[in-house]
């Protein structure tokens, strides 16, 4: 049925279907994986050098984020979870079984 009503705005959905919006969560999204593939060069202008920065560590922006990055010793990642709803452990055994999913891919 989605596909019949494509052409409706996602705010007139919003408004017709007037869902119960908690506004400290993301409405679409609540996961997020990313996976950095693409080199990273250093860009070399006249007079000015540009190296990739890190992300500094903040408050989670989601429930959960996965990020990995590809590099020369293989893939690394970094873990973002909301602590309101996961605890370290929870994330622990959840990196453990995607760490266990990628070696059987492998």
């Amino acid at each position: 049925g989605a596909y019949a009503h494509q052409d409706i705005p996602f705010e007139k959905l919003v408004e017709q279907l007037q869902p119960q919006r908690d506004l400290s969560r993301q409405s679409l999204f609540q996961v997020m994986f990313v996976l950095q593939n693409v080199p990273h060069e250093v860009l070399e202008l006249p007079g000015l050098r540009l190296t990739p920065a890190g992300r500094a560590a903040g408050s989670a922006k989601f429930d959960l984020l996965l990020e990995l990055v590809e590099t020369d010793d293989g893939l690394r990642g970094s873990l973002g979870y909301a602590t309101d709803l996961f605890d370290r452990e929870s994330m622990e055994r959840l990196a453990g079984a995607f760490h266990l999913l990628l070696e059987g891919i492998v």
